[in-house]
């Protein structure tokens, strides 16, 4: 039941990165995600929660991965939408 949380938890943690903290102007704030899931995965290793096999290192790895790679698809994804923004401005002032 415990790694059935992680998973969903998980998820929806790094979909809200995705969509929602790196998804906007302030590029940093996107950074919170990854910054944290570092200190929590430290954090189980130093208390002894998370052991040092295989398995929880690759999960530990995997999961600090994703959420840099949700930071930057969200950060690409605030960066289409201002050129598409620049884009429809641009064409409307050559149209008039």
């Amino acid at each position: 039941m415990r790694e059935i949380l992680f998973v969903v938890g998980s998820l929806l943690v790094l979909l809200l990165e995705k969509y929602v903290l790196a998804n906007n102007s302030i590029s940093w704030l996107g950074a919170i995600v990854p910054v944290v899931s570092i200190v929590f995965i430290l954090w189980l290793l130093v208390s002894k929660q998370l052991s040092f096999d295989l398995l929880d290192i690759l999960v530990s790895a995997l999961y600090v991965s994703l959420s840099f790679i949700f930071w930057g698809q969200g950060n690409d994804l605030y960066h289409r939408r201002t050129i598409k923004k620049i884009a429809k401005q641009i064409y409307e002032g050559t149209r008039a």
